[in-house]
């Protein structure tokens, strides 16, 4: 499936930050409090610099003697503020990138959650599950937005020519359209459309304009 539909349309908004100097026990009252799994650091312009999970705050558990084979995470043992404790760079994606370009970023760096930018600065979250909960869209709303938004009023196809159904996101039409170069634009349209699954384009033709 691919999908016009942007990030900020399933983004969680307004992510909580903290600043380079917020302490330890602050972000894990922050995190516990606000039952999420993570905090966005920013520097003074409000730009983000870092991000603070719950994985790295677990180091502190460790039993002494401090693991030495590994600097960065033994300086995460004993860091008392956002600065020393955050990770960097932090993986992140514009609030109007879509939701296929978003699903290749999390593939790609296997990171749990993207920070969402506006102009530059944090205006979201993005989690998988996100991206699973498009999927989740009822039949009935999925059909009436083809219907009406793509075969109606993009494509000039009422249900005299054309007509859809939908069981469990995926899409079949069936119909006949004037020309065979009709077809593969209502395939197009429809993917683009949240909780797609699959298109089933059964559609005839009544001229071949297509070489």
């Amino acid at each position: 499936m691919t999908t016009t539909t942007t990030v900020s349309a399933v983004m969680t908004a307004d992510p909580i930050t903290v600043t380079t100097r917020t302490s330890f026990k602050d972000i894990a009252e922050l995190l516990t409090g606000n039952g999420i799994s993570a905090v966005g650091v920013v520097d003074k312009t409000g730009a983000l610099v870092g991000v603070v999970s719950e994985a790295d705050l677990l180091p502190h558990l460790w039993e002494a003697p401090k693991p030495r084979r590994r600097r960065r995470l033994a300086r995460k043992a004993t860091a008392c503020t956002a600065e020393d404790l955050m990770t960097s760079p932090v993986v992140v994606i514009d609030a109007e990138e879509s939701l296929s370009v978003a699903a290749a970023t999390f593939a790609r760096t296997g990171v749990r959650r993207l920070f969402v930018l506006r102009n530059g600065k944090p205006a979201g979250v993005l989690s998988r599950r996100d991206l699973v909960r498009v999927f989740t869209r009822g039949d009935a709303d999925l059909e009436r937005e083809v219907r009406d938004r793509v075969l109606r009023e993009r494509l000039n196809l009422g249900p005299d020519r054309v007509r859809v159904a939908v069981r469990a996101g995926i899409v079949t039409v069936v119909g006949r359209v004037e020309r065979r170069s009709d077809i593969d634009p209502v395939t197009r349209l429809i993917e683009e459309l949240s909780g797609v699954v699959e298109v089933r384009n059964r559609l005839d033709y009544v001229w071949n304009d297509v070489a």
